[in-house]
């Protein structure tokens, strides 16, 4: 190491842990909180160690020193002539270049120096597969993160107040997912978004005018039939439903799970499913069919719990019956129902393109594209697309959708989801009236990684997130969190530091955390968001501006 890169010595106390230092004279102003350092040791091995705490001291500051009643009366103190010293405490991160475990304390006296060149955190580490770089370490402007893509299966959070960057460091990260290069070609993984206030339009907007240079090569928009967004934009595609892609059993737990106010939950589910079954019997193979016309519904569907009552109790054919007609006026109301499989806009075709040709789909609920929806109704269309998502993938991998290439293998996707804790409730924390698509998203969350789905989750507020689904996530995007997150966080995270841990809470916009699987190293970093590609514009608002206007 450069003799001239010394910026300590060891002192006495060292763990494999922790290693306090103290700073010489022409370090002290250089030297900051989350720093990476190396340590030279006796047997010449480096470790790689990050500062997690400063303190200065001066003996002529004491409390209750001699020199008290001197400051108490304003006097000057001759502070030159005192001993002065900066001590650091040093988080010992692993062995250089390797990083394998600290198994030996560094011996007092062991020179620390600054890191001669940032790139040694990851030059050493084995990658498989291909990565991403992104963002820039924290104080180290020329350093970039490189993240594993082989790791999004095991899926991602990314969590932040509101502010905080959250929904722009998404767009990052999508704008980097979206433009991967492989040998002399730039993909995209192909991917499905929740997008709860409108945060990726602007991703939408850039690619239809040319601006969205990506691996894309498709983005939709999909919007509710009748919505602000049908009227105003020709290239929207309207929200459009097909239920015949359910098993009598899954539409029935939709069914329910929609109604959601009845006991005996499964009793009425059993009931649904017999009910459907015996309709099919008697040749009617299209429930769109019958749940689109109010004579037919009330006909065939109503008509038909004649056939099957008799092993029910009146109270859970009467839920049944409430059941299935508030769904099929809620479904009336918005429009997304059609008559024939084949007009429908959201189905295995959709998956099967969008997987295949590598685009991207926006389910648009801002108020522009969801206008007048209800959370309940978004939910529906949530656990909808879930369930076509899971059974799809599994398909692929078992090897049952061939590509036009004629392989037969498995694919890839990203499903992110905006404003997580209303489509996969805590509903202890956070009982928000309706979880329909909370056991879907919860069967993504621990079954989709084996099928190469990664779900990916944005929330302001992660306690108010299912818990189940909370433990499945192994890559965390941290920003500043809510003081009634920090303990939470600290426990589904495990293993931050108090130096990154104490910070979380204070976070200024644009810095995270990230830990996980998709880091090259073991240990959490602290990094801070570069600019997009396609700066945000939809939703900005500008109080200042419209203060003016009223002035001018």
């Amino acid at each position: 190491m450069n003799s001239n890169s010394k910026v300590g010595v060891i002192l006495s106390g060292a763990s494999t842990r922790i290693a306090p230092c103290q700073l010489l004279e022409i370090a002290e102003n250089k030297v900051r909180e989350g720093m990476f350092l190396a340590i030279k040791t006796r047997d010449n091995r480096k470790i790689l160690c990050r500062v997690s705490n400063i303190k200065s001291y001066n003996e002529f500051y004491e409390i209750g020193d001699i020199w008290s009643e001197a400051r108490r009366l304003g006097q000057k103190v001759p502070e030159s002539i005192a001993r002065r010293y900066v001590i650091c405490e040093l988080e010992l991160l692993g062995y250089l270049p390797n990083m394998l475990e600290v198994t030996i304390p560094p011996a007092p006296g062991d020179d620390v120096y600054l890191l001669e060149e940032t790139k040694e955190l990851f030059s050493s580490v084995k990658k498989s597969g291909l990565s991403i770089d992104f963002g820039i370490i924290y104080g180290y402007e020329n350093t970039t993160i490189p993240l594993s893509i082989e790791a999004l299966p095991m899926h991602v959070a990314i969590i932040g107040v509101t502010g905080s960057g959250k929904s722009y460091t998404m767009g990052y990260l999508l704008e980097k997912l979206s433009s991967i290069r492989v040998r002399d070609r730039v993909i995209g993984i192909p991917g499905f978004v929740i997008d709860a206030n409108g945060d990726y339009l602007d991703y939408y907007y850039a690619f239809h005018s040319g601006r969205f240079e990506s691996g894309y090569n498709w983005v939709y928009r999909f919007v509710f039939p009748n919505s602000r967004a049908s009227i105003t934009d020709s290239n929207a595609t309207s929200i459009k439903i097909d239920l015949n892609l359910f098993d009598y059993r899954e539409l029935a737990e939709l069914i329910v799970d929609y109604y959601k106010t009845v006991s005996g939950l499964e009793l009425v589910v059993s009931l649904l499913e017999e009910l459907f079954r015996s309709i099919n019997s008697k040749g009617y193979d299209n429930i769109n069919y019958l749940f689109l016309d109010e004579d037919r519904f009330e006909n065939v569907i109503i008509g038909g719990f004649n056939d099957v009552k008799e092993s029910y109790h009146h109270q859970t054919i009467a839920a049944a019956k409430r059941a299935v007609r508030i769904f099929r006026n809620d479904l009336s109301k918005v429009g997304i129902l059609v008559s024939r499989p084949e007009d429908s806009s959201i189905n295995f075709d959709l998956i099967d393109k969008v997987t295949e040709k590598h685009e991207l789909a926006i389910i648009d609920f801002s108020v522009d594209g969801a206008t007048g929806i209800s959370i309940k109704m978004k939910q529906f269309i949530v656990a909808y697309l879930t369930i076509l998502l899971y059974k799809r993938f599994v398909d692929y991998k078992m090897g049952k959708i061939p590509m036009a290439n004629g392989y037969n293998e498995a694919r890839y996707a990203l499903f992110i989801i905006e404003e997580a804790q209303y489509y996969c409730p805590n509903l202890v924390t956070y009982p928000v009236g309706s979880s329909v698509a909370r056991e879907y998203i919860s069967l993504i969350a621990t079954q989709g990684r084996k099928f190469g789905l990664s779900l990916i989750l944005v929330t302001q507020r992660p306690i108010f997130v299912d818990p189940i689904v909370m433990s499945m996530i192994n890559t965390y995007f941290i920003h500043r969190i809510s003081p009634e997150d920090l303990n939470y966080v600290k426990k589904i995270v495990g293993g931050l530091p108090s130096s990154i841990a104490n910070r979380l809470t204070s976070l200024e916009t644009g810095v995270l955390v990230i830990n996980g699987q998709m880091l090259p190293v073991q240990f959490p970093l602290l990094m801070r968001v570069p600019n997009r590609v396609i700066e945000p514009t939809v939703g900005k608002t500008i109080v200042s501006k419209y203060l003016e206007r009223e002035v001018s």
